[in-house]
């Protein structure tokens, strides 16, 4: 084979193998890609459901927690029992914050049978007890008794104001009495019948 031959024939041998080599490449790699943007993609498809997720227990997680503050709150508004030394306490509290003198306050009795034991709690043998009713008579001029009956309305504390007299004298400052009650949360018994 002389030198003119073998120029022409390197170009064709080299045409050859690029040609085998493109179609090895076809019928074997390009499986082997197209397997892998396959897999590629429905990773990329996991990987999205997976964000959908994530972001959908982010909401929720956001929705509970602003549910759990608003039962919080609940929970605090209507107890399950009242604690007596814990009330009283409080209406001093708003008291004082509004500048009313206390000048009585009947101790807190239940709503339903007046029965309060030792502790300063409900009786537990009440069931049906929805709560407490107090009565405070207080002094004051009549915008801090006007504040005073706000506090009281206007407490975390579930209540209702059930009577209210004011009084004045020619002189000096107004006096009021007002009753009130406390509610709880019912007692929910888990069975309705008797154990035998």
């Amino acid at each position: 084979m002389d030198k003119k031959e073998f120029n022409l024939l390197l170009p064709a041998i080299t045409l050859i193998v690029i040609i085998t080599g493109f179609l090895f490449a076809l019928k074997v790699l390009m499986p082997k890609v197209a397997e892998n943007q396959a897999r590629i993609k429905a990773v990329n498809t996991d990987i999205a459901k997976a964000e959908a997720k994530l972001d959908s227990l982010r909401t929720a997680q956001s929705s509970m927690t602003k549910l759990s503050d608003v039962v919080n709150n609940i929970l605090i508004a209507v107890p399950d029992s009242i604690d007596s030394p814990n009330l009283i306490v409080e209406i001093e509290a708003i008291a004082s914050a509004n500048k009313v003198g206390i000048a009585s306050l009947s101790p807190p009795t239940d709503r339903n049978s007046g029965d309060i034991n030792s502790s300063g709690s409900l009786s537990t043998g009440e069931e049906s007890s929805s709560g407490l009713s107090v009565t405070v008579s207080a002094v004051g001029s009549f915008q801090d008794i006007n504040n005073f009956i706000s506090g009281i309305e206007s407490s975390i504390r579930f209540s209702k104001i059930t009577a209210l007299t004011i009084t004045s004298s020619q002189e000096g400052p107004l006096s009021v009495s007002i009753s009130f009650d406390v509610y709880k949360r019912p007692v929910v018994s888990s069975s309705k019948g008797g154990t035998k």
